[in-house]
């Protein structure tokens, strides 16, 4: 199982076209929208000069990000 966080993308509409946040192995994809079939918690941590982070968090075996037409990514989490 792997740990995914998701959050909000404080930079959408200025400085991304994207909405949202999706951290998986350290690693953050950015998307425009989220399909989950698992459970769902909500977690939060604090990170150096961002302060106390609130994300939903899942976890999952399957993670995928389709781009689904001109520059909208769906982040599928199973």
């Amino acid at each position: 199982m792997r740990i995914i966080k998701i959050r909000y993308n404080t930079n959408f509409p200025t400085k991304s076209q994207y909405q949202w946040l999706v951290l998986v192995d350290g690693v953050e994809h950015l998307v425009n929208s989220i399909r989950i079939e698992t459970a769902t918690y909500t977690t939060s941590e604090f990170i150096e000069g961002h302060g106390l982070v609130c994300h939903i968090t899942t976890e999952g075996t399957f993670f995928e990000v389709v781009t689904a037409g001109e520059l909208n990514k769906v982040a599928y989490i199973k």
